[in-house]
């Protein structure tokens, strides 16, 4: 662990500097304003321990957000909302930090991003590959995952095994056996957890669901006319239709419903989406059914947590959990 000596080594500094410093007496000893972000940048990249008040009372502080640059499962809007919510609960404003990255890419991008720009980071990894790569990272990095179970950070999950196979008790009792399920990426390839989820509650309820109930698309309304318009050449339709999010499922409806597919007359339609859709997914034509994630919910408990992290009042992995819902239509009900 580093000490205050390495710190003065690495910010070529005296060891009583570093102390002013850190001890938050920077203006008073007369410290140069640069000296002093030098020591801060210097304490961040050792990963020294910065917790005492006065300094946390005349820094900004600064969290990072790792967002998949393609997503759509999450609204970047809602995202933002958490966080204002979060800041009024707990009265405190900080910078957020926004890094878009590739997926398949989180990893180095993180690595891009010296840990003296920020001082703690969310990271949002949709893909098992990503996360992955994200569990090898420094343990001593204050990161904290979006909706995601990790064994080495700070994480808060949502658990939507409950409501999928509520679903598919659902499906197995209407006697549904063609079933589509939409993806706005290769999730196969990119190890989706949700995907792999789905296709293991299904599993598990006697379905096997292969490479034929499954098509992969752009993660846009286009991307779902495109999944519409192969709808519209199977051979065979069709009975339950499954979307990722409900970008494909918006994209889709009108182009079916204007060649006469219509849900839910021809098949049924399940789409995941947050519950913050609720209220646009019940006045929707069809309304869908909604396997529902707390995104806003999940906003906050991860800047609550990252907050923590930044300030140095949080010493081990810390881990929240919060459930799903199922909203359903009353067409898809038993």
């Amino acid at each position: 662990m580093a000490v205050m000596k390495d710190v003065a080594k690495l910010a070529g500094v005296s060891i009583s500097t570093v102390s002013f410093v850190l001890n938050g007496m920077a203006e008073e000893r007369k410290v140069a304003p640069e000296t002093a972000k030098r020591v801060m940048r210097a304490a961040r990249d050792l990963g020294y321990q910065v917790n005492l008040p006065n300094v946390q009372r005349q820094r900004q502080l600064s969290i990072a957000l790792f967002f998949p640059a393609d997503s759509v499962m999450v609204d970047m809007g809602i995202i933002t909302s958490g966080i204002n919510a979060h800041m009024k609960k707990y009265g405190r404003q900080y910078n957020v930090l926004l890094c878009l990255y590739e997926r398949g890419n989180l990893s180095g991008r993180i690595r891009q991003l010296s840990p003296s720009e920020y001082h703690a980071a969310v990271i949002m990894a949709e893909a098992d590959t990503d996360l992955e790569e994200f569990e090898q990272l420094p343990s001593n990095l204050p990161l904290v995952l979006f909706n995601g179970a990790s064994a080495r950070f700070c994480s808060v999950s949502c658990e939507l095994l409950p409501s999928m196979e509520k679903a598919v008790r659902i499906v197995s009792a209407k006697g549904y056996r063609r079933i589509l399920v939409i993806a706005g990426t290769d999730g196969k390839k990119q190890k989706d957890s949700t995907l792999k989820q789905l296709f293991q509650s299904f599993g598990s309820f006697g379905f096997d669901l292969t490479d034929k109930n499954y098509f992969f698309t752009e993660n846009t309304l286009q991307g779902g006319a495109i999944a519409a318009r192969h709808i519209l050449n199977m051979r065979e339709k069709p009975e339950l239709v499954i979307t990722l999010n409900t970008t494909l499922a918006f994209g889709a409806i009108p182009l079916l419903a204007r060649n006469r597919f219509i849900f839910t007359r021809d098949a049924e339609l399940l789409s995941f989406g947050g519950v913050e859709d609720t209220l646009h997914v019940a006045n929707y034509i069809p309304s869908l059914s909604l396997i529902a994630v707390p995104t806003e919910e999940i906003a906050m408990e991860c800047f609550s947590i990252a907050l923590q992290l930044a300030e140095g009042s949080l010493s081990g992995p810390l881990h929240y959990t919060c459930p799903s819902s199922l909203l359903l239509n009353e067409s898809f009900t038993i």
